[in-house]
This record gives C-alpha cells, sequence and structure tokens, in this order.
C-alpha cells in the first residue's frame, strides 16, 4: 500500500496533467483512503476530484500524526482522560458524553472540570470573554491540583467551545503532553501549541467563523473535521442526519483515542 506522501505526489502530477477538477475514484478501507484510479473498479468505488482527494489525504495524514502524538507512551501505566465542558454544553450533552463513554470503554480514568458561575451573554463581548476564562481556567487549576500527572501513561484531554481554550492553556502552562479532541473550538484556542489535537467545526456555527478556522487549523496543523450546515452543537435540526453526523464524529474520535 502506498505512503500518504505517495499518493499526494501523484496526485500534484495529475493535477498538474488534468487539472484540479478532475474526477477520479479512491479507495477506502474503515473510511481511510488508500488508493485511488482513474476509472471505477470494484476496489475505486468512490467519486472525487482530484482537489477533494488531495484535501482528504492531507487531513487523514495530519490525523494519524495527531493519533501517533503520544506513540511512546507506558501502556502498563494508567490512563486519565479530562474533560473541559463549554459553559452551556455540559458533559451530559451528546459530543461530550459519549466520548466519555468511549474514553472508558478503552480504559480511561475519567476526571470533568465544572467551572462554577461564569459571565453570561459573552457571545461578542471580548471583556466578557476574558473575564469567563480567567474565571474558568482558575477553577480549573484548583480542581487539577492535586492530580500525579506523571504517573499516567497516557493523557487524553476532552474539551468543548471555550473548554478547548482552557483545556489548551492548561496543557501549555504545566508542559504536558496530551492527545486532545477539540469539539467546537473558539479562535483564541488556536493561540496554544496544538500538537496531537483534532478539531470539529460546524459551518454555522455563530461562535466562530469557518474560515478563519480554517485558517487557524493549517497554521497549526490541526486536522479539523467540518459538519456542513452544523451550529455550535454540530447539530442541523434534522433529527436523523444529527445522529448520523454523531456516529461519523464518534467513529473518528473512537479510531483517535485508541491509536496508536
Amino acid at each position: 500500500m502506498k505512503t500518504y506522501e505517495e499518493l499526494l505526489s501523484d496526485i500534484e502530477e495529475d493535477m498538474e496533467l488534468m487539472g484540479t477538477s478532475h474526477i477520479v475514484y479512491s479507495a477506502e478501507e474503515n473510511g481511510v483512503i488508500t488508493d485511488y484510479d482513474y476509472l471505477p473498479s470494484d476496489l475505486c468505488m468512490t467519486s472525487t476530484t482530484l482537489k477533494e482527494l488531495q484535501e482528504k489525504l492531507h487531513e487523514q495524514m495530519l490525523y494519524d500524526k495527531a493519533s501517533a502524538y503520544t506513540a511512546g507512551a507506558d501502556k502498563n501505566a494508567p490512563k486519565l482522560a479530562v474533560i473541559f465542558p463549554g459553559i452551556g454544553y455540559t458533559a451530559d450533552k451528546p459530543l461530550l458524553y459519549y466520548t466519555t463513554r468511549l474514553a472508558k470503554k478503552h480504559g480511561y480514568q475519567i476526571q470533568t472540570v465544572s467551572y462554577g458561575t461564569l459571565p453570561e451573554n459573552i457571545k461578542g463581548d471580548s471583556a466578557k470573554m476574558k473575564q469567563a476564562f480567567e474565571l474558568a481556567s482558575e477553577q480549573t487549576e484548583q480542581l487539577l491540583h492535586g492530580i500525579d500527572w506523571s504517573s499516567y501513561g497516557s493523557i487524553l484531554f476532552i474539551s468543548k467551545s471555550i473548554g478547548t481554550a482552557i483545556s489548551s492553556a492548561y496543557a501549555f502552562r504545566h508542559n504536558l503532553k496530551v492527545k486532545s479532541i477539540l469539539f467546537t473550538p473558539l479562535a483564541e484556542t488556536f493561540s496554544f501549541p496544538l500538537r496531537g489535537s483534532i478539531a470539529f467545526h460546524g459551518t454555522a456555527d455563530p461562535w466562530a467563523e469557518t474560515d478563519s478556522v480554517q485558517a487557524l487549523a493549517a497554521q497549526k496543523e490541526v486536522p479539523l473535521f467540518l459538519t456542513k450546515n452544523g451550529n455550535h452543537s454540530l447539530e442541523t435540526g434534522d433529527v436523523q442526519t444529527d445522529l448520523s453526523i454523531l456516529k461519523t464524529t464518534m467513529d473518528r474520535v473512537e479510531r483517535f483515542i485508541i491509536n496508536p
């Protein structure tokens, strides 16, 4: 099987010869692209343009790199997952609830952060946003103060909205090597180092502009999975569509948790 680098090199050559919008057919195994061809076959069945294939392969390559960030961890040591909710999106809501269940399934102990009372109506108000971040960060420091991080072989941070900024800042302050799942990150989140992170964003999210999030994620080489028409909860308003989105998201989350 070809490496990502080999496939991307082939795609670049084909784009020069046939253009970015030329249709090809990709082969996938468990949602991962393994090859492509110019005509459909029993293996290569998914129609795509060369440009779309290039973007998806690049995202896959970054995803695998982020998944392998803690590859050298002691697999015999305990594992800890820390949940950083949003202000209104608590740990019992779908994205955090099911991700927590997956972490438990794969042997992680669970610690959930709570922030206490924070300012209301902070969207669009930079002063209130800063105040909320500082108060939540103080609460996080107090709650996690007694944890001996060195005793854990693997550490997973699972965060939502403002929690993505709080978790990333905490990992940076304490020099922790963690894998991190960022649900609907704010622009402020990308001011911190984000190696070993994957992110999920809805294109109808009123809290973060899609082009800006895409550019920031690209700068930090964070694989960013977009949900078309998804709001700040990665939901569209259609129940069946939202259940399908949740399933796809959890498939990606679980592969990230268990790999390598």
